[in-house]
């Protein structure tokens, strides 16, 4: 019966991700520095907040935009961060990220609208294009320029066809953090071709050269620009599934045309569990980012002192996206030779676009000793793969 089947959907590619985390669920002794979901378990105050709001019943439908206390929660918090300006009238909250992601794509794209978005990307985003009927039109990156988009090349990308520019920064799979004077270029571009731009920025916290810095905030930008948040990454809660979508006025009802449709509305103890991550101190999110960026420098002084491996010193996120020489066009062949001899996981470039060839990405989310475990396995099949 599969030919009931979606053509959209066959055609969708599976998660190569998801692949390498399978192939290692039967093995022993397996050190996985392949899926993006933290070792911290969310904070105990969050939990214990989100079992007695779930008690005192807060389980539920709460608006299609979103718990109303959170909503003000959340604006205040991106205000205070960020200068944003907001009202929560502005914020949408979403069953994750991603769910935003697909949301936004579902309310903006009619047939064969593209997407313009520079490459490598976190593969998820191809999918909800397609699945909205969209195209995408890539921007290659590459790694001698830290795999940050040169206005360039997005400029060349920009058809009369192309409806919203995606950005990604701080950026899954590569690390990098695209610079303000770049953003400010892509804000002209998106200004003068009359694109939405939606800007992913769910590392926001994981930014380890400055303050994050949002395109939203340059002139001109806050009524085309849909900023993407996620609870995921920066409080340790990927399992609570729940995200936000900051949005211009008029792109609100639309918005919540398709959640309403779609999910309802965001998980009610989730949102009580975000409402309560929000009122917890500062630190207890910047301890955890330091991690991150001290587990990122570990891995980058090991692997930049292998011959034949080109990589960038981290900045944003908990990735590495090391290019190394002695593969020779797609790498999961690497990936799973490496697997099998030195059970450690890592992921193909090249499920992250064309510019990922040749690259694996590295999620820096185990802790000592198993990360220096980890590299050392890994620098040891480098050496022994180039010879």
């Amino acid at each position: 019966m599969e030919y009931k089947i979606s053509q959209v959907v066959r055609s969708s590619a599976p998660s190569m991700i998801r692949e390498m985390f399978q192939r290692a669920a039967g093995l022993d002794g397996v050190i996985s520095l392949g899926i993006g979901d933290p070792d911290f378990n969310t904070p105990e105050p969050i939990c214990r907040a989100a079992l007695a709001d779930a008690l005192a019943g807060h389980t539920h439908y709460t608006s299609s935009q979103g718990d109303p206390e959170l909503l003000a929660e959340l604006s205040a918090y991106l205000n205070r961060r960020y200068d944003f300006g907001l009202e929560p009238s502005e914020v949408v909250i979403t069953s994750g990220g991603m769910g935003a992601i697909a949301a936004c794509m579902r309310a903006l794209l009619d047939q064969d609208d593209e997407v313009v978005l520079p490459e490598p990307y976190f593969p998820d985003y191809e999918a909800h294009v397609a699945f909205a009927n969209g195209r995408l039109a890539l921007v290659p990156t590459r790694a001698e320029q830290g795999f940050v988009p040169q206005p360039d090349d997005v400029a060349k990308a920009i058809s009369p066809r192309a409806k919203v520019l995606l950005l990604n920064s701080p950026n899954n799979p590569t690390g990098a953090v695209i610079p303000k004077p770049v953003l400010e270029k892509l804000a002209g571009l998106a200004i003068d071709r009359d694109l939405i731009v939606i800007s992913d920025e769910v590392y926001d916290r994981q930014t380890y050269e400055g303050q994050h810095f949002s395109i939203r905030s340059l002139p001109g930008m806050k009524e085309r620009t849909i900023v993407i948040g996620s609870f995921s990454k920066s409080f340790a809660m990927t399992g609570w599934r729940l995200g936000w979508a900051v949005c211009p006025p008029w792109f609100v009802p639309h918005l919540l045309n398709v959640v309403t449709h779609n999910t309802s509305c965001a998980n009610s103890v989730s949102q009580r569990a975000a409402l309560a991550a929000l009122r917890q101190p500062d630190e207890i999110v910047d301890a955890m980012a330091r991690e991150y960026g001290q587990r990122c420098r570990t891995a980058y002084e090991a692997l930049n002192q292998e011959e034949g491996v080109t990589i960038s010193p981290p900045r944003g996120s908990f990735y590495l996206f090391p290019k190394i020489a002695a593969i020779q066009g797609p790498s999961r062949q690497f990936c799973l030779d490496l697997l099998d001899k030195e059970r450690v996981v890592v992921v193909p470039g090249e499920s992250f676009g064309p510019s990922g060839q040749g690259c694996v990405r590295l999620a820096c989310t185990v802790a000592e000793p198993l990360l220096s475990q980890a590299l050392e396995r890994l620098t040891r099949f480098i050496q022994g793969y180039a010879a």
